[in-house]
């Protein structure tokens, strides 16, 4: 399970070319239609690697991405929230540990009744996204070095 949670965050940072899936049916489509029925735009896209359905929508005014197993289980959400909305205790975190980045994006994902901030970093030599509990625990997920 923490292998699709982790393939279905990247998938969310990333945004890297999946398979289009269109349309979904069956359980899958049926648990979407249950949990976000005023759901607008709805683009889906299959995790072939993982075994998951990515649908990204509007929902109340908010873009979101929602994971799917193939059995019409909602594995994850995902969404970009603004920097001035992280808790006060990742802002703080990051501030101290990486003072030379930048703060780019930050996406808020929810799996398994957790919450884990996933936010972008840039700096002089280096660019990274910072994965973050609510507490302010942080953990390098991806780390890239600029060219100079």
């Amino acid at each position: 399970m923490k292998k699709f949670i982790l393939i279905a965050a990247t998938a969310f940072v990333s945004m890297a070319s999946f398979a289009s899936v269109d349309p979904i049916t069956g359980k899958v489509l049926e648990a979407f239609r249950t949990e976000f029925a005023s759901a607008k735009n709805v683009q889906w896209k299959s995790l072939d690697d993982a075994g998951l359905y990515q649908a990204t929508f509007s929902f109340r005014n908010t873009e979101l991405s929602a994971f799917y197993d193939a059995e019409g289980s909602l594995v994850a959400t995902a969404r970009y929230i603004d920097k001035a909305s992280l808790p006060i205790m990742v802002a703080k975190a990051i501030q101290e540990k990486y003072p030379e980045h930048v703060m780019k994006n930050v996406i808020e994902h929810i799996a398994n009744g957790s919450t884990t901030y996933h936010v972008t970093l840039h700096g002089v030599k280096s660019s990274m996204i910072v994965s973050a509990s609510p507490a302010g625990n942080l953990s390098v997920f991806k780390k890239i070095k600029n060219k100079l």
